[in-house]
């Protein structure tokens, strides 16, 4: 029982449409600014948010996934690009206990408009 909830919460934190569009890691991390957030995690209170660009299933013996390893921005005291587990994100909670959820709202955004301080724009790209 406690697996079919771990599975049900990892379902809606990253559905099957955003898996099956999810880059492969490192295929986004040339982009910089330009790398596309397709799902937005946060916690209730929205003191922590992870914006997951990309990612790739950790698969046991007969090929199933049984976690993910996300890339992206992780926005906490401050915004940084790294790595998190799937499986992390399910058991976080907040101060105040609540899960982390998906942010069904969201739409895909570059990471420079999400945090232009980590990504200014050069005169190059003002051109194009």
């Amino acid at each position: 029982m406690k697996r079919d909830c771990h599975k049900a919460r990892a379902l809606k934190l990253l559905p099957y449409a955003i898996r099956e569009n999810l880059p492969v890691l490192g295929s986004q991390q040339s982009k910089g600014g330009q790398a596309k957030a397709l799902a937005r995690c946060l916690t209730a209170e929205g003191a922590r948010a992870w914006y997951i660009t990309e990612g790739a299933a950790r698969r046991n013996t007969d090929g199933k996934a049984v976690d993910y390893l996300l890339y992206g921005l992780v926005e906490g005291e401050r915004r940084k690009l790294d790595y998190f587990w799937l499986s992390e994100l399910e058991t976080l909670r907040s101060p105040r206990g609540l899960p982390v959820r998906r942010d069904s709202h969201w739409r895909p955004k570059m990471l420079q408009e999400i945090a232009p301080e980590l990504f200014p724009i050069d005169l190059k790209q003002r051109e194009d």
